[in-house]
């Protein structure tokens, strides 16, 4: 079954054990490198598709841009590839505050080879959704890099690659993305 609901993320088990909390990244946190820079006990589960939505960047930051958002289309074709994380719940927190308003928290269900998974994934609030603003282009890159990464098929790579960016105004915010950037780059040669 798959599927997208509103949910608490529940983190504590029957016997009082704190358990790793499954996290569905669709964005600018689908690299690890990123994620890791946001939530260091981020761990990589695996790569995973939810059908019957597509990815839109269309949320609107308080930075002026659009953010990537998961949007359900109830087209069985239609799918939005993704990684799925674990995360610490104590670092959920942290992830909240660098995620921003405009978006809400719920629940996916995912399977990877058979093993299924229940995630947390943000979704932007109808109040935060506009047509027509672009993404900067570090933010953009930052999605790219992290699909290539994970090898999500061509045909997804090339739509991404084809959606329209702009330069940041920020000069500063540019450069440190820059960094990140140079960084992942960086990485996948050593």
């Amino acid at each position: 079954m798959t599927g997208v609901e509103e949910c608490p993320v529940s983190t504590q088990c029957a016997w009082g054990v704190i358990k790793m909390i499954d996290y569905f990244a669709y964005g600018s946190n689908l690299h690890p490198l990123r994620l890791r820079e946001r939530v260091p006990s981020a761990e990589l589960v695996g790569v995973a598709a939810l059908p019957g939505h597509r990815l839109v960047f269309h949320k609107k930051s308080d930075d002026g841009s659009s953010k990537c958002n998961l949007v359900n289309t109830n087209v069985e074709t239609d799918l939005i590839h993704g990684a799925i994380y674990q995360i610490d719940p104590g670092d959920k927190p942290r992830l909240d505050r660098y995620e921003g308003k405009g978006y809400r928290e719920e629940q996916v269900s995912l399977t990877i080879q058979g093993d299924e998974y229940v995630c947390f994934a943000y979704v932007a609030q109808p109040s935060h959704i506009v047509s027509g603003l672009p993404p900067y282009h570090w933010y953009k890159a930052l999605v790219m890099l992290g699909a290539e990464y994970l090898a999500f098929p061509a045909p997804y790579l090339a739509a991404l690659d084809a959606v329209e960016s702009m330069e940041d105004p920020d000069p500063q915010r540019g450069q440190a993305m820059e960094r990140l950037i140079e960084a992942i780059l960086n990485s996948r040669n050593s």
